[in-house]
């Protein structure tokens, strides 16, 4: 297993895990991720299984897993916000908002804006590790950032334990923020924030961080 750059001709293979890994109205669209990919390609990896038994069965490399991020300037006072605050940062973390408009190329915050794997690369602990060697990376490679922040929905149970096993913490809820497959029904998002010096300071001599299937 490795990680890698993402590269324009990977968008297929990004978009099938997305399919897997999200219901309909809440999947991201190929557009997005070209303009994501466009805008800040350093804050797009891959997690590609390079075995011999993919390569010799795809004869090629298995795009597996994702992870693309941006960089903000700035968050608001998540004690002090009013409705039309509270608006606003609805619009920032949309699901579908062009990155063109949030991103800052000297930001100091790092939102990971999306992370999935294929559905058979689930549950073998891939999810975190790839999650942790990659955010390492990217504060390691953007020394600017000083904060990572990402949204969670509620229902994701098992993804919000991993985010606060390694350190994030809850800042804020956006109410009915994700659809959900019942007509006209939406669950919360959650906010999550956690220092870049957390992922910094990964020891990547450990064994626990190699990424292995």
């Amino acid at each position: 297993m490795i990680i890698c750059p993402a590269q324009p001709f990977d968008i297929f293979q990004i978009m099938n895990i997305e399919r897997q890994s999200f219901i309909p109205k809440i999947q991201e669209k190929k557009r997005i991720f070209e303009k994501r990919l466009k805008i800040f390609p350093e804050g797009f990896l891959l997690l590609a299984d390079c075995s011999d038994d993919v390569i010799l069965k795809n004869k090629t490399a298995l795009i597996c897993g994702y992870l693309c991020a941006e960089k903000w300037d700035s968050l608001p006072d998540f004690a002090n916000l009013d409705e039309k605050s509270e608006k606003l940062l609805k619009k920032r973390f949309s699901l579908s908002h062009n990155p063109a408009l949030t991103h800052k190329t000297n930001g100091s915050i790092l939102y990971v804006s999306s992370f999935a794997l294929l559905k058979e690369y689930r549950g073998k602990g891939l999810g975190q590790k790839f999650f942790l060697n990659s955010l390492a990376a990217l504060c390691a490679s953007q020394p600017e950032i000083k904060k990572v922040v990402l949204l969670v929905n509620e229902d994701w149970k098992n993804a919000r334990k991993i985010y606060e096993k390694i350190g994030f913490k809850e800042s804020y809820t956006l109410k009915d923020f994700f659809p959900t497959i019942q007509r006209k029904e939406y669950s919360d998002g959650t906010i999550m924030e956690a220092a870049a010096e957390i992922f910094k300071a990964i020891d990547f001599s450990k064994n626990e961080n190699a990424i292995e299937i």
